[in-house]
């Protein structure tokens, strides 16, 4: 054990781990840091169908509020003509939620002032709606929700300061009755946009089937090849030969296999034991969800083919930088632009969009999903390939060493024949 230490690579896999967590930590630590959360162009709708004349349209004015206040850069407001193109938009995946200003805004808002002037009771506060995509991510619709709730709010105060100075200068008084519509002269009233009905899991169901894929592709690769490795080894020793071409096809259909099987199993899972919601046929997501896992399955395959023994250390940096720049748990436009630009080319990221149409977009290729097919499709063709060329130099290698085994036998026969000649 003393001379086993004293070699200094033995001590090589302690100090490659410290220092790839160490690495880990700088990556992926800053994205909690901060005092507040992080946002770059998060998209928001809003929606002005105030009827009011333009000299005293309501909605207008907070609309050129939204566009002097905000900096450009931490929300990107989007502008709709109407609630029913707002809410197509929240479908189709583009944004998180959206502020929707009613055509009787400014009527509304001259009804509440007169009624508070004049002494009347029984006023009605004017009304917006705030739409949320609960689809988005447990975090999105929270960030979506706040943000709108702070413009509605905003909204009613600065509203209701106008009104109580205008009711200063006048020297009229408030009745106790009418100081709640004095105090709330705006109220914003919250709706789901999708109307999604049953078990959507805070919207988080893409992510977690996409974290059990990658994490199972990961496994899957590591456990197949060192079962494999080690029941070839034994039957070399009892004198079986096996190809090095063999035994890297044999681990591929294991691969594939364990793909259909996980795929199964999270089909079973979160349809029939958890009974998640979804807008689309359950056998459209069973076959996005086999072209995942079987993507996932060979691009760490083919970390492990390409890199050998270094293949764990590339592929579990792969699979965290994968999860954290997926969009599932922390939208993209909440991240560092560091972890925005890996989640530019990691497939975990089309996967989450891909799911999140079929789970709660209707499957429509607008929301995500056409784009999604196209970089898997073309990601797995691409590790297919690496895969496949690789067991093609495999099996020239083989036939080249069992032609330098053949030529030896040859020699060595040839010597013994040579050896019993002389010996006669």
């Amino acid at each position: 054990m003393k001379r086993l230490l004293k070699v200094k690579i033995a001590w090589f896999p302690v100090w490659c781990t410290a220092f790839l967590m160490l690495c880990m930590l700088s990556i992926y630590l800053p994205v909690f840091g901060g005092q507040s959360q992080r946002l770059t162009d998060f998209p928001l709708i809003v929606v002005n169908e105030d009827q009011g004349a333009a000299s005293v349209n309501m909605g207008q004015k907070i609309m050129d509020n939204l566009i002097q206040t905000q900096d450009g850069h931490s929300f990107k407001w989007t502008i709709e003509s109407s609630r029913e193109r707002a809410v197509e938009q929240i479908k189709n995946n583009k944004a998180y939620g959206a502020l929707v200003i009613p055509a009787d805004y400014s009527a509304s808002l001259s009804g509440v002032q007169k009624s508070l002037m004049t002494g009347q009771t029984g006023g009605k506060p004017a009304r917006m709606e705030i739409l949320v995509n609960e689809a988005g991510g447990q975090l999105a619709s929270s960030v979506a929700t706040t943000a709108l709730q702070t413009v509605a709010s905003t909204v009613n105060a600065g509203v209701s300061q106008q009104i109580k100075a205008g009711m200063t200068k006048l020297g009229l008084e408030v009745s106790p009755q009418a100081a709640t519509l004095l105090d709330n002269p705006v109220q914003a009233k919250t709706t789901n946009a999708l109307g999604l009905t049953g078990n959507i899991n805070k919207g988080m169901t893409p992510f977690v089937v996409v974290m059990i894929s990658s994490i199972s592709g990961l496994l899957g690769v590591n456990m197949i090849h060192g079962y494999v490795e080690k029941i070839a080894e034994n039957m070399r020793r009892k004198g079986h030969r096996l190809s090095h071409a063999k035994q890297l096809l044999t681990e591929i259909l294991l691969g594939v296999i364990t793909s259909v099987l996980v795929t199964s199993v999270i089909m079973i899972f979160v349809f029939g034991v958890f009974d998640s919601a979804h807008t689309t046929a359950v056998w459209r997501i069973y076959l996005f969800l086999l072209l995942s896992s079987l993507t996932m399955f060979f691009l760490f395959k083919m970390l492990s083919l390409f890199l050998g023994k270094w293949g764990m250390l590339a592929m579990f940096p792969v699979n965290i930088m994968g999860i954290f720049g997926s969009g599932g748990a922390f939208p993209v436009t909440t991240l560092p632009e560091f972890h925005r630009a890996l989640s530019s080319f990691l497939p975990t990221r089309y996967m989450v969009d891909g799911f999140r149409a079929l789970f709660y977009y209707g499957g429509h290729m607008e929301a995500g999903l056409g784009t999604a097919l196209q970089y898997i499709v073309t990601y797995l063709i691409m590790f297919l390939f690496l895969c496949g060329a690789k067991v093609i130099m495999a099996h020239h290698q083989d036939k080249k060493g069992a032609a330098a085994e053949a030529v030896q036998e040859t020699s060595a026969s040839k010597g013994n024949e040579m050896g019993a000649l002389a010996a006669e």
